[in-house]
């Protein structure tokens, strides 16, 4: 019952909100998008992004929306947050972590859970999105901290999935903010602000590295300056 509502009400219901977030980011927002193509030719991949705003997730959702199905993995706290649920849930957002105050038994099944959520995605053939510093960027660098074991724990598990580094530039308040002249003609001088993203294949990560060092390995490639990579 769940599928079957998912893919008829659900399926309206992601056309809506994505007709508003796309119009939202094409008025105030100039966005090119290279390596778009690579999510196209594959399924159930693995998207490892970087987390440099709020927007992020709204924004690779609105890009990647008529390419393939993604499924957002996100902080607990935000799923539940009630301003954010309904559009996490229409999304079919997969929600991690939990309160600390949980006892360790708790904690564990939880994380399992979700854990098994992710790999079911990913078998289904269903692209899922995770931020591996899991918060926004506080300095200027992506910093992934050594603990975090999430990207590793789903490439031991599934190490045959597709993996996609996506990494944005200018929408972060550490990122240099330029701008068009879209709005001149109301007598604005700053117009949509220039965002570029940049998708590229990564077949060399290394599941099997100690976690800070696979951590650090992959921090360092999110930190990457995009020019280099042309």
């Amino acid at each position: 019952m769940v599928r079957f509502i998912d893919n008829t009400l659900g399926k309206w219901l992601r056309h809506f909100f994505f007709a508003i977030v796309r119009t939202y980011f094409s008025l105030f927002y100039n966005v090119s998008c290279s390596g778009k193509h690579l999510l196209q030719d594959s399924t159930g991949t693995l998207i490892l992004a970087t987390h440099v705003s709020r927007f992020d997730g709204p924004l690779i959702a609105a890009i990647l929306y008529t390419t393939q199905r993604i499924r957002p993995v996100v902080h607990y706290r935000e799923y539940h947050n009630w301003v954010q649920w309904f559009p996490m849930f229409v999304a079919r957002a997969i929600h991690v972590s939990s309160p600390k105050s949980w006892p360790a038994e708790k904690r564990q099944a939880q994380k399992e859970r979700s854990m098994a959520r992710i790999l079911a995605a990913l078998d289904r053939g269903e692209s899922v999105l995770l931020f591996p510093a899991g918060h926004t960027r506080q300095v200027g660098p992506e910093i992934i901290a050594p603990h975090l074991s999430g990207a590793r724990d789903i490439l031991q598990k599934r190490p045959d999935r597709p993996v996609l580094l996506l990494r944005i530039d200018g929408l972060g308040r550490f990122q240099p903010a330029r701008y068009d002249y879209f709005w001149t003609f109301i007598g604005r001088s700053k117009g949509r602000r220039h965002i570029s993203v940049d998708i590229k294949t990564v077949d060399d990560l290394d599941p099997q590295m100690e976690l800070s060092d696979f951590n650090r390995d992959l921090e360092e490639r999110l930190n990457r300056p995009l020019r280099d990579h042309f």
